[in-house]
């Protein structure tokens, strides 16, 4: 499912509606540096506020890893702290992969 993540890019907070459903809207407003995912729908106060310079929209943010909920204020740098984790529980997943192959490859000389 194509998603959009709304940040709030200017020094104070900022109102915007975002799409929820095809035929719904929920009003937020973001402080700085934060941001909610949102349909990937444009509103009119999206558009407005994305002109005025003060959010940035990600047209193609990957919400599946991660089920933030539409229209709910997070902080950027939980963000990235959410994908450090990944990242990390990522690498680990694939070490542990590369043990167990490198397991079935000795003792099947055996």
């Amino acid at each position: 499912m194509n998603t959009w993540k709304i940040l709030n890019k200017s020094n104070q907070e900022v109102k915007v509606a975002c799409k929820t459903a095809s035929m719904a809207s929920k009003g937020i407003i973001l402080q700085p540096n934060e941001f909610c995912i949102s349909e990937a729908q444009l509103t009119a106060s999206m558009d407005a506020q994305e002109r005025r310079g003060f959010i940035s929209v990600d047209r193609n943010f990957d919400n599946s890893k991660f089920n933030l909920e539409f229209v709910k204020a997070y902080k950027e740098s939980d963000l990235i702290h959410m994908i450090n984790n990944l990242e990390s529980k990522e690498q680990t997943d694939f070490e542990k992969a590369a043990e167990n192959a490198e397991k079935y490859m000795n003792n099947s000389d055996n």
